[in-house]
């Protein structure tokens, strides 16, 4: 067991995170979740026009619970249907991967009037602030149910 209360440990502030730090502590707690068998399979779905990126969500499937990582559309071509086209196929691809439910969170300031048009119920808020005003971190589940 290692101890840290001795002078040659330390705890350090890294600001801004290098990605070697990132990946190295990413990395590790992968190893662990997969020695406990806990999988974490990420996938992206992209929307590509042209050869350039136009919209795309990352997502994770994780104990049989699709996590939506980020969903980002082009500015000029949001309130298109193109977010709740890629929201669909990521848990499309998630019930593939067998998940039985799917969790996002959002801000206030973002979409959340978004996921509960999509099913989606609110399961936890934070409050907090940004720039001198209030912001709050909501988060959203979705229970898929099987086809009868």
């Amino acid at each position: 067991m290692a101890t840290i209360d001795n002078e040659e440990a330390m705890f350090e502030t890294l600001d801004p995170v290098p990605s070697e730090i990132a990946t190295a502590i990413s990395d590790g707690l992968n190893a662990f979740n997969e020695s406990a068998e806990i999988r974490r399979e990420a996938f992206a779905i992209v929307w590509r026009e042209n050869g350039g990126l136009i919209a795309g969500i990352t997502a994770s499937v994780s104990f049989s619970v699709l996590f939506i990582g980020n969903l980002w559309v082009a500015k000029s071509l949001r309130l298109g249907g193109i977010g709740t086209k890629l929201m669909a196929a990521a848990e499309e691809e998630g019930r593939r991967r067998a998940a039985v439910a799917a969790c996002v969170d959002t801000l206030s300031t973002q979409a959340p009037d978004f996921y509960p048009k999509l099913g989606y119920v609110e399961f936890g808020r934070v409050s907090g602030h940004a720039g001198g005003r209030p912001v709050d971190r909501i988060w959203f589940r979705k229970e898929f149910y099987a086809a009868s």
